[in-house]
Formats: C-alpha cells, structure tokens, sequence
C-alpha cells in the first residue's frame, strides 16, 4: 500500500467520527413446533461451512438479506420454506448485541414487512412464543443505519442528469456484503443485485460516501453552502435596493422632491446647485408632512336614505294594489245593482193581477186549479221591498266608494313626490362619497410619497451605519467559494482518485499472489461500470474479457477485500463482514449429478489455485485484527489446518441447516 497516498487521505478524512459498525455472531430458524436450530460464527474470524449441496448452504445469504430488513422473502423453495416460521440473526457491535428476528409471510404470500428486534449485551436467542412484531422494515432499517454509523449524507447528482438526489442507508450498504453462488463467478457484474438498473444506480451512488470521498462531512458542508449562498444573495439585493433608491448624482432625491410638489406635499422646491445634505434636508421637512383629514362619509344617513326609499316603494306598490281593489268592487256593485233593477221591474208587474180570495192554488192569468202553489203576492212584494232596500244600499255605498278611490289616488301621487324626493337625497350623498373619495385618492398619492421619501431616508442612514455592506458581501464571496471548492465535483473527483488508487494497489497485489491473467499489470476497481479492470501493454481490460471463470471468481475476491479492507483501515459505516458462497465452483467441472465434491478430485494446478485463494482470505482476515470477519460456504473442505480451524459446520451425512426430523 502506497503511504503517501494514505497520507493524501488523512487530510481530508474525518478522524472524529468513528463508525460502530457490526459483525455476525449467529443465525437462527424455527419451525412450527417450537425448535430451534442455530449456527454460530466467530467474530473477527474466517468462518467456512462445507458441506453437500442442497443442505441450505446457499440459503444463508438469502435469510441473513431477510433479517437485515429485506421485504421480498426469495427463501429457495424447499424444505426451507416448507418448516421455517421464523428467522433470527444475532449481531455483535462492540460491546452491543443485538438480535433481529422476522417471520415467514403467510403461504402464498411474498412480502413481508414485521419485524422483532432486541439488543443488550451476552444475548441468546428467544423461545419461539418470545418472539412477536415489535417494530416493522422501516424501523428497522433506521435502526441499523444508526448502529452501522451511518451519518447524515446526500449524493447530489452532477449538472445535466434528471434522477432524484439519494441518501446513502443499511440498504446500500447490504450490496457491499453478498457474493451468491450466481454471482461469484459473473464475468460482467461485480456486486449483489446488481442486474437491477435501480440497483446499479444506487451502488454508484453511494459508493462515494462509503469510501469516505464525500466525507462525513461533507453533509454539514453543503448545508453551510446553502445557507452562505442564501446570505449572499440577500446581501447583493440588498445593495441593489440601496442603489437602486439613493439613485446616481442624487438624481433620485430630486425626483422625490418633484414628486412631493407635484401631489402637493409642499409647495415649491429649488434644485439648483443643491447638494445631498440641502436635499436631505428639505426631503425630511416633507417626511413629516401630515395630511388634512378629508372626512368620513355618512354611511349611517345613506343607510337611513336607502331603506326610506324601500319603505316608499312597499307602500306604493300597496296603494296600487287598494286602487285596483276598489276599482274592480266598483265594477261589481254596478252589475250587481242593474241585475236588481230588472228583477224589480218583474216584479212589479204583479199590480195587474187580483190576488182576493185566491190560496194561491189558481193560475192569475187562466183561473186555472194548480198543483203546486205560486208565491202570494204579498210575498211577491215582500222580496220587491226587499230589492228596493238592496238598490238603495248601492246608491248609498257609490259615493262613498268615490271617495276612497279618490283619496288612494291622492297617496299614490304623495308617495311618488316622496320617492322622487329620497332619490334626490340619494343623489346628493353619492356626489358627496364622490368629492370625498377624490379627496382620498390625493391624500394616497400623497402618503405614497412621503412613505418612499422616508424609505429613501432610512436607506441613506442605513447605508451610512452598514457603510460595511461591501466587505461583507467580499467575505461571504469568498466563504461561498472556499465551501463550493470543498464539495465541488473537481474535490469529489479527486478523493475517488486517492481511494480508489490505494484499492486499486491492494488489488494489483493480490492479483499476482492468485496468479491472475494480466497481473503483471496493475489492476484496479471500474466504480463508472461496476466492474474490475485488469490492463496489458495496450489496453485496459475489463473482467469480462478475461479468460475464464477462475479469473472472474478471483476478480470478485480480490476487490471486496481490497473494498472491505479500505471500509475498516478508514473506519467508514459499513458492516464488517463479507459472506462468499461457493468460491471454488470455477475449478470444479459442472456436474448436476454429483452432490458433493473433494478438492482431491481436482488437478494440481487448481488445488494450488484453490489453496492460494483460501491463503489470501485468511491473510486479509488477519491483518485487519478482529475488525474483519468472513463466512465462506463451499463444498470444498481442505486438509490445512488454518481452513479446518475455520470449518463453523460441516452439513454432510444428514446434517443441514433443517435438520432431518423437520416436517
């Protein structure tokens, strides 16, 4: 490793903040009965499960995924998924542990998002009826993004680019962790779930942070940027203001003056020959200025006037309507009264008859016998009197009828004088709220002026106590140029550089002890395509070029630890452990059939190369003194005593991750 690249770093490395961080100490499942079957790892330590396939080896990355926060529940399909209720990881960080646990979604269902968490110090796991929802995914994932010391931090994308700016979480981190059997020996993709365009942005996303090329920082910084920026504008404006109302060769103070003739505020100004101090003085004679007050309008007597004239108009409409009343009675009474004069015409006629000694039983004109009886003619002239009086009665009510026309007419030509009377009034009210609404009108434009003659006032004196603003703005300046260098892309750019160079030279050196192709070149990490990149004498060469899957599986080694090594060298907030499945499947043949394999199944060269790679793992391991911990399952099992030191589990022979008895 190059020092005086690392010394570059540790200038711009924040030393004061130290991540937690975290390691595994062991996983667990349950079944539906209530057993419990564990698997424990050793901290700081190589940790290797060998074993057969098809024992629930590759399962681990899955359900470790799962316990860490994952919704999607992608268990291989199995016997897994057929026994397990509940999931449970035991995390180790520092002096806390902490235990997660999360149930298996209901059959047929594939997301799931409760969650169990615990954390205390010699934890074991629960019994499965202690174990019930008490936070969700959410919850979750913030509380391991505070345990992995992770800060306060946004990515920024560049000028020109349209996607949303990304704060760096556990989920980011967990890409940096995983190298499943599919993706250990991939020649194009170098990090877990990287196939997922989403993914693949946010990798190159948050890459930058977990380096340390931002800085812890760097947060703080663009905050102080954002507020500098702010400062400054405000200060530039309010120069500008300043200027723009003091105006140049006091043409601004003159102006006013004009202004305040024109509405009137004073009388007579002179500008001949006058300096500022002789225009301040008389614009503050005109700030003091106080307007005649132009009156109020009579509201109370317009709102008298108005419903006077409502009044008039209600009883107008009333006495129209009495007038047709009495008309329309007049023209009944007369045809009442000449339907009454013929009947007593008729009547009358009754003179010419004799009515002695007649029962009423004999016919006046034929002497005739009736069988019904005709009216007597004293009865006949009972109701001629009676028609008599009635004719009477409407000659006597005719004169009377006259009168109360003639009075309604009278009223209806009173209410009309009145009416037109109130409208005069009304008028007289209106053109007064005109007179004094011009009034008003003058006094606005004159308080307008006298209130921008004070605020050019106030700017002078302000200007004169702030004759500061232009130093000002030259140090917020320069403090907005110092931040923007801090944070710019040119810094950022630069920092990949130094951190990236130091991966890159780890990578180089253990490309030559793997005894990769093209290691008598440099290797280094290709953060633009997420991919390692190998070199000859002409070109660079990326890792999907390279000859084979030996070559792949190196490439993918090589750079995770050159990664995690950087990660825990520079205490940045990324979980400390790497899980590998199936690193030795390059060197094997493909064989569907054949369930277990053995390195002395293998040629010389590859045991060798096989034996290289497992050298290479344990010496990284160790070098980063318990601050670094692996979990390797493989079929391989090795006889050297470092690996069988390393061997958690051997899953051969019935053993599994599910034991037999599970159903």
């Amino acid at each position: 490793m190059d020092d005086s690249t690392e010394q570059r770093y540790d200038r711009f490395r924040n030393a004061g903040d130290q991540a937690m961080s975290f390691q595994i100490l062991g996983i667990a499942v349950y079944n539906a009965d209530g057993e419990k079957r564990e698997v424990e790892f050793k901290r700081g330590a190589v940790n290797i499960i060998t074993g057969a396939s098809k024992t629930g080896k590759s399962a681990l990355i899955q359900i470790i995924d799962y316990c860490l926060g994952r919704n999607d529940y992608l268990i291989p399909a199995g016997k897994i998924r057929k026994t397990v209720v509940w999931y449970a990881l035991r995390l180790t960080a520092e002096s806390t542990e902490v235990i997660i646990a999360r149930p298996a979604p209901a059959r047929g269902v594939q997301s799931n998002t409760e969650a169990f968490f615990t954390q205390g110090t010699k934890l074991a796991f629960p019994k499965l009826e202690e174990l019930k929802k008490t936070t969700n995914t959410a919850g979750l994932e913030k509380f391991l993004t505070e345990l992995v010391g992770i800060t306060a931090n946004r990515n920024v994308p560049k000028d020109g680019h349209s996607r949303d700016p990304l704060t760096a979480n556990i989920k980011h981190a967990k890409f940096l962790l995983f190298q499943p059997q599919y993706r250990i020996a991939d020649q194009t993709s170098l990090f877990y779930r990287q196939e997922e365009i989403s993914i693949s942005q946010a990798i190159k996303d948050t890459l930058p942070y977990f380096l340390g090329a931002v800085g812890d920082e760097r947060f703080d910084q663009v905050q102080t940027l954002r507020r500098a920026r702010r400062k400054l504008k405000l200060l530039k404006k309010r120069l500008e203001e300043e200027d723009a109302i003091r105006g140049e060769d006091n043409s601004r103070a003159v102006s006013l003056l004009a202004e305040a003739q024109q509405v009137g505020v004073i009388t007579d100004y002179a500008d001949d020959e006058l300096d500022l101090e002789d225009l301040l003085n008389q614009l503050k004679t005109c700030s003091v200025w106080k307007p005649e007050s132009p009156g109020h309008f009579n509201n109370e007597g317009l709102r008298e006037l108005r419903e006077e004239r409502e009044d008039l108009e209600i009883r107008l409409d009333n006495t129209h309507n009495e007038i047709d009343a009495a008309r329309a009675f007049a023209l009944a009474q007369q045809g009442f009264g000449q339907e009454v004069k013929e009947q007593k015409s008729r009547l009358e006629s009754i003179g010419l008859y004799k009515s002695e000694d007649n029962d009423g039983h004999v016919c006046p004109l034929c002497e005739s016998t009736l069988e019904s009886p005709i009216p007597t003619t004293e009865n006949i002239e009972h109701s001629l009197a009676k028609i008599n009086e009635q004719i009477q009665t409407v000659v006597r009510q005719q004169p009377r009828l006259e009168k109360y026309l003639n009075e309604r007419l009278d009223l209806v030509e009173d209410l009309k004088q009145k009416i037109a009377e109130n409208l005069s009034a009304l008028n007289a009210v209106f053109d007064e709220q005109q007179e004094l609404k011009g009034k008003r009108s003058r006094v606005a434009a004159q308080a307008k002026v006298v209130g921008r003659i004070s605020l050019f006032l106030d700017s002078v004196v302000r200007t004169e106590e702030e004759s500061d603003l232009q130093s000002r703005i030259k140090s917020t300046s320069k403090e907005v140029e110092r931040l923007e260098k801090e944070v710019s892309d040119e810094r950022l750019d630069e920092r990949m550089e130094i951190s990236l160079g130091v991966i890159g030279a780890n990578m180089t050196t253990w490309a030559k002890k793997l005894g990769l192709e093209h290691s008598e070149f440099p290797f280094n990490l290709d953060v633009k395509n997420l991919t390692v990149r190998g070199y000859d004498e002409t070109e660079a060469i990326p890792m999907s070029k390279m000859g084979s899957a030996a070559n792949w599986v190196g490439c993918h080694i090589i750079a995770h630890l050159a990664l995690h090594s950087w990660f825990v060298n520079h205490e940045r907030p990324v979980p400390r452990f790497l899980i590998l499945d199936q690193p030795t499947q390059a060197y094997f043949p493909p064989d569907e059939n054949v369930l277990d394999r053995s390195v002395d199944d293998l040629k010389d060269e590859d045991r060798e190369a096989v034996e290289k790679m497992f050298k290479l793992i344990f010496s990284v391991v160790r070098k980063l003194k318990k601050q670094f911990q692996v979990i390797i399952t493989d079929h391989a099992d090795l006889d050297d005593d470092k690996f069988q030191s390393a061997v958690t589990e051997r899953w051969r022979s019935g053993v599994a991750l599910i034991p037999d008895d599970w159903s």
